[in-house]
């Protein structure tokens, strides 16, 4: 059986080549060329997407801690007078701590609030509302 697979090959060997269609190699390097802008195009989508992947740590805004808003309870109602004091006493013991005097300096200061408060309606540990802000 191999004498006429010889056979057939060497006549089909002996065939002239078919001629070609016109715009053949035309047709076939457009297509080359779309397959390769399609493969740049897909390269660069791939590069711009690491990019932005890699660098997106980087814009993130800083998170935000939420704190919990500060209750604030209802300030009794102080005269005037004692009112004024009151915030200087507390003006006072505040200059003390922001120089750091020690609790010896602050216990007259303390005991003076405290007697101010009993003088009034109000309970001596009930915090009034801040005027002062650092």
């Amino acid at each position: 059986m191999t004498i006429p697979d010889d056979l057939l090959q060497e006549r089909l060997q002996q065939l002239p080549d078919a001629p070609l269609p016109d715009g053949l190699w035309q047709r076939v390097n457009g297509a080359r060329r779309r397959k390769q802008r399609r493969r740049i195009g897909i390269a660069a989508t791939t590069v711009a997407v690491a990019t932005v992947a890699a660098l997106s740590p980087l814009m993130r805004p800083a998170p935000v801690i939420s704190q919990p808003a500060p209750v604030v309870a209802a300030a009794p109602s102080l005269p005037p007078g004692v009112d004024a004091e009151l915030r200087a006493l507390d003006r006072a013991l505040q200059a003390g701590y922001a120089r750091n005097a020690t609790d010896a300096e602050l216990e007259p200061l303390w005991a003076q609030r405290r007697q101010l408060l009993a003088g009034s309606d109000a309970h001596p540990n009930t915090p009034l509302p801040r005027s002062l802000r650092i």
